[in-house]
C-alpha cells in the first residue's frame, strides 16, 4: 500500500466517525434529528468514496466514483447552508 493509499483509507475512517458522529449528536437535538440524519449518510457515503478511491486509484475514475463523490459535496454543502439558516 503506497502512501496515497494510506491517506484515503485514514480519510475514509475519519469521514465515516464524523458521520456517526453527527447521527449521534442529532438524536439529542429534536431541531437537527433530521437534518443530522441526512449529512451522516452523506458523510459515510464520502467515507465509502475514499475506500473506492483506494481501489480504483484516482477519484476522478471510474466516472461514477466521480459522481458520487460531487454528489456527497453537494449535498454536504447544501446541508451546511440549511444547518446556517436554522441556527439563524
Amino acid at each position: 500500500m503506497d502512501g496515497l493509499a494510506i491517506f484515503n483509507t485514514l480519510e475514509a475512517a475519519f469521514w465515516m466517525i464524523v458521520g456517526v458522529l453527527v447521527f449521534r449528536k442529532s438524536r439529542l437535538s429534536g431541531r437537527h434529528r433530521r437534518l443530522g440524519s441526512i449529512s451522516s449518510v452523506w458523510f459515510v457515503l464520502f467515507g465509502f468514496s475514499d475506500i473506492w478511491e483506494v481501489f480504483s486509484g484516482a477519484w476522478w475514475r471510474p466516472w461514477p466514483l466521480f459522481a458520487l463523490k460531487a454528489s456527497c459535496v453537494t449535498a454536504l454543502v447544501a446541508c451546511g447552508f440549511v444547518y446556517r439558516k436554522i441556527k439563524e
